[in-house]
């Protein structure tokens, strides 16, 4: 009977899968000076998930990034409770297959880098269409199928239309980003019914041009309660800011889950 009681127990208990993914386009400067609120705000609660895109110039560049890049991205490889993840932009399309394959192929040579751990473990693919054609549907299996074919820890794929995605493209994405706007033109539970039903487990919420001092709990309960994978919130639109108060704050809603 008592094994019977905490089964029960167990299976009552309320489970919160819901991570960060933050745009870390900010370049990091010495000592990752310039990304010390992100790291700090990792380091304060290890029971927080995060994966975080890193962007050394609209896409990896050249290989090996440069020192402070190398230095920052092993920092954050370090932390127990993140996974990084590249950044490719794709034009709506518009991105050669050729041009997208070789960036992918610059962030897999980054787990071969001797002297530090700057390896990533997928993919994030911006400026991804939400047309709902064959067309778009085969492009996007393309670059998805290449990023698992490659070293890239679990080949995780993340989409970012930043709006509803058609449900196909959740066939070849691990996370799809169907909210990037701003926080004034977010809804709470209005905008996640606007999402494709079916998949809240594989959608992100990224909320920008939010003030530092928000109350972020009853939009991430609401997001917990609707079963959103994974949520940002920010000051600047742009990804170059990252405000202490604000990550604390969402640090501490998505912990309470």
């Amino acid at each position: 009977m008592q094994f019977i009681f905490i089964i029960s127990l167990i299976f009552a208990i309320p489970c919160n899968s819901l991570f960060i993914l933050l745009p870390l386009y900010l370049y990091p400067d010495t000592s990752a000076s310039a990304w010390s609120n992100v790291t700090a705000a990792i380091a304060a609660n290890e029971n927080v998930q995060w994966q975080i895109i890193v962007n050394p110039n609209s896409g990896p560049g050249t290989y090996p990034p440069d020192a402070n890049y190398i230095a920052a991205i092993s920092k954050l490889n370090s932390y127990p409770n993140v996974v990084t993840v590249g950044y490719v932009a794709t034009g709506y399309t518009q991105v050669s297959y050729e041009s997208l394959t070789a960036q992918i192929d610059v962030y897999a040579q980054w787990s071969s880098y001797p002297d530090a751990d700057i390896s990533v473990a997928g993919i994030f693919f911006d400026e991804v269409s939400n047309t709902a054609t064959e067309e778009v549907y085969t492009y996007y299996q393309r670059a998805s199928d290449y990023v698992s074919s490659k070293n890239l820890a679990d080949g995780r794929v993340i989409f970012n239309p930043g709006a509803p995605a058609p449900a196909q493209l959740f066939d070849d994405a691990d996370t799809i980003v169907q909210y990037e706007n701003a926080l004034s033109s977010y809804n709470g539970g209005a905008t996640i019914d606007s999402f494709q039903p079916g998949f809240n487990n594989q959608t992100c919420v990224m909320i920008h041009s939010a003030a530092e001092d928000v109350d972020v709990n009853p939009l991430v309960q609401t997001m917990v309660e609707r079963g959103i994978q994974s949520v940002y919130f920010g000051v600047d639109c742009c990804y170059q800011a990252f405000s202490s108060v604000l990550l604390g704050s969402m640090v501490s809603a998505v912990a309470a889950g």
